[in-house]
């Protein structure tokens, strides 16, 4: 336990993904005593890497660093791991209205563009500020594009490519300033949406769990505690504890590092304030499918095809070659989003395999139809995820609950990349998100 640290801050961390033991980092160097309690068997949160028989690493969750995520690059450094490139062979291809062409038309530029002006206008620490806040956000991102797309293929493929590219949702199901605050806190749509030169440039190699277990080890022994979901947070003028199935956690302060809509399932004592709460039941997770089909070369090359591809129509909203360098296997993994994820969710898995490859077929040629494997994982499902890429406030939530995302409750402080102003969304914004928390605490007056 906490036997020798009488005098040193004790600090509790709910979660061990990538804000959690970035809030654990900067609050143990900063001389506090601390404990993390991860609810799973594994760290790392909404990462997850999976080996072949062959080694062929299939990432299953988040993936990707880029340019301008300087703390993720400077984790990779700093406990030793190298990044390779995406995969960038060839060409694009985008099915549109039923054909396949290089580049989407100048229609869906001209969207995008506008988007980015937009969203230029959105502080990402205060969306809800912005001038035009209550406009956009009662409006879906659906709804706009119906209104000024100028017709229904380019309206669709838009809000595909941001609304599912982006916050793994329908169109429908996100307002407009949401998307907004999202384009604004990545840099915009090039860098969001980009390979190299973008938000998809680079990969851990071994997979970003091997940072994330770099990073607990760096801790001191017996700091990170896994299968140990935190039930109850109970605080009071002197403490706060927290409570797990085996055992309580007393400390001067907390940091939750989840998801607010897993945030608002711990029994909190006394009760969450009505709009912190509110937020936690108005920011469901995403809703995305990501499977990986496994060939026995990455044969689109052969085509002068790059594997990269988007699409305004079909179950699947775009697919990138996830193949591994040094390895003979092609991987192409493909996501769907939203709806579309939805509607898979409900075939048997033959049928649910068979429209996706289908899908594959239309996208990257007949070869796709026999795969080595499809291997698939939905985290929806996940009993400690409950969805990815992350959590979006509904429309109309912005200007009353927006303000609760990150105001510490007491002793407790909020983190996780649903929190972060830059990178939300992403395992910088997770970073980005818990070094906050940990600051806040540390800059609190002792007790």
């Amino acid at each position: 336990g906490w036997v020798g640290y009488a005098r040193a801050m004790r600090v509790v961390v709910v979660g061990g993904g990538f804000s959690g033991l970035a809030a654990a980092a900067v609050l143990w160097r900063g001389g506090a005593r601390v404990r993390v309690l991860e609810a799973r068997e594994r760290i790392g949160g909404r990462v997850l890497t999976r080996r072949l028989d062959d080694g062929t690493a299939l990432d299953l969750g988040a993936q990707w660093i880029g340019p301008t995520q300087e703390r993720m690059a400077a984790l990779v450094a700093g406990y030793g791991l190298d990044t390779f490139p995406s995969a960038a062979h060839g060409r694009t291809a985008v099915r549109w209205d039923g054909q396949l062409r290089e580049a989407p038309p100048e229609s869906a530029r001209r969207l995008v563009d506008l988007l980015d002006r937009l969203a230029a206008e959105v502080d990402p620490a205060a969306p809800w500020r912005a001038a035009r806040a209550d406009e956009w956000d009662r409006f879906t991102l659906g709804g706009w594009l119906a209104t000024v797309a100028p017709d229904p293929v380019t309206a669709r493929y838009v809000g595909r490519l941001l609304a599912g590219g982006l916050l793994a949702a329908d169109p429908d199901e996100v307002s407009l300033l949401q998307v907004l605050f999202y384009l604004r806190s990545g840099g915009g749509s090039a860098l969001l949406l980009g390979m190299a030169g973008g938000a998809q440039q680079d990969r851990i190699v071994g997979g970003p769990p091997a940072l994330a277990e770099r990073m607990a080890a760096a801790l001191p022994a017996g700091t990170v505690r896994p299968g140990a979901p935190v039930r109850a947070i109970h605080q009071d003028d002197l403490k706060v504890v927290a409570y797990t199935d085996d055992g309580a956690y007393p400390a001067e302060a907390v940091v939750v590092a989840m998801a607010p809509a897993l945030a608002g399932r711990i029994a909190y004592s006394p009760a969450l304030p009505v709009l912190r709460d509110g937020l936690t039941q108005r920011m469901p997770m995403g809703s995305a499918l990501k499977l990986h089909a496994v060939y026995p070369t990455p044969f689109w090359r052969a085509a002068g095809r790059s594997g990269v591809t988007t699409s305004a129509e079909g179950p699947v909203t775009e697919t990138v070659d996830n193949s591994i360098p040094g390895s003979t296997r092609g991987v192409l993994t493909a996501f769907s989003y939203g709806r579309q994820a939805r509607e898979l969710r409900r075939l048997s898995p033959g049928r649910r395999q068979a429209a996706v490859l289908a899908a594959l077929v239309q996208l990257v040629g007949p070869a796709a139809a026999e795969p080595d494997d499809l291997i698939e994982y939905d985290w929806s499902a996940d009993e400690w995820t409950r969805g990815c890429f992350c959590g979006s406030l509904t429309p109309g939530s912005w200007r009353d609950y927006g303000p609760a995302l990150r105001q510490p409750v007491g002793r407790v402080h909020w983190a996780g990349t649903e929190t972060a102003i830059r990178w939300a969304g992403y395992l910088e914004g997770a970073v980005l998100a818990g070094e906050r928390a940990a600051a806040e605490i540390l800059a609190r007056p002792a007790t």
